[in-house]
């Protein structure tokens, strides 16, 4: 199938950057009504002020998205202002590069609220809207799309926090998958690998990694907001974003010795290099 997004209303977290910011844009210039969500107002402004700009419809919500309140309230202005709610997409997320031994239980619990508990809450609220959207559209289907990470497929070293959280995501999105083809919602997961970011100090928690992972080469936001877009229009149930994530995606599955090697091979040849061994 493909979908139709003109004149539906989105929801998209995280869209002040990087991903998100991006996928918002690409959505409001095919048609989609937008409510973006992130908790820098001044950046907000610009992107919608962007889309208006070139004759697209967004409205922004900033709010803490860690606050069951603001949450509450975010999807209620969402359905509000357009009549309803078509399409979630789930792309706020933060990463801790550093090896457990040396992290925090704070670090880990952050990472879990942001990048778990926090579309996991709003998937809960925004499934009545979405179910009343299907119920509204004769043939239409709604749509959650969760923007996860291979770090949800296989563990990485050095990000234990965001493998974990990942992980519970994906599970939850098979989980949901499932669970929502009664009410004719589809549950879609998108799994980039590293993604360049706008700012690498704000996405990431620490930056203390004990394995090589090249940042500046790493895939670009743009390329990932186009398979996620694109994912929506076709209804991918999953999709792997890039090479190296295409590779962990397929040798988690066929070799998966070989790949539990690997990560142990780059976390030796990094204590190596550095004479941690």
């Amino acid at each position: 199938m493909r979908r139709n997004l003109t004149g539906r209303s989105i929801l998209v977290t995280g869209a002040s950057r990087g991903i998100g910011r991006r996928v918002a844009i690409r959505l409001a210039k095919l048609g989609a009504r937008l409510i973006v969500t992130a908790r820098s107002e001044d950046e907000l402004a610009t992107l919608v002020a962007e889309i208006r700009g070139f004759g697209g419809e967004a409205e922004s919500v900033t709010v803490d998205l860690t606050d069951p309140l603001h949450r509450e309230l975010l999807v209620a202005a969402a359905a509000e202002h357009y009549g309803g709610l078509d399409v979630l997409v789930n792309a706020a997320g933060v990463a801790s590069f550093g090896e457990f031994a040396t992290s925090t239980p704070l670090i880990l619990r952050q990472v879990m609220e942001i990048n778990y508990f926090v579309p996991a809450e709003l998937i809960r609220l925004a499934q009545p809207h979405l179910q009343q959207s299907a119920l509204n559209h004769d043939g239409w289907r709604p749509a959650i799309v969760n923007v996860a990470s291979i770090c949800g497929r296989c563990g990485i070293p050095s990000l234990p926090e965001h493998c974990a959280s990942k992980h519970a995501f994906v599970g939850l999105t098979e989980t949901l998958r499932a669970e929502y083809a009664r009410f004719h919602i589809d549950v879609l997961l998108v799994l980039p690998g590293v993604v360049q970011s706008d700012d690498l100090n704000r996405h990431l928690i620490r930056n203390e990694g004990q394995i090589y992972l090249n940042f500046d080469s790493a895939h670009k936001a743009d390329s990932v907001a186009d398979s996620v877009v694109r994912s929506l229009i076709r209804n991918r149930r999953e999709q792997a974003v890039g090479f190296v994530s295409g590779t962990v995606w397929w040798s988690k599955r066929l070799w998966p010795r070989v790949l539990r090697w690997v990560m142990k091979r780059k976390v030796q040849k990094f204590a190596a290099r550095h004479g941690k061994v």
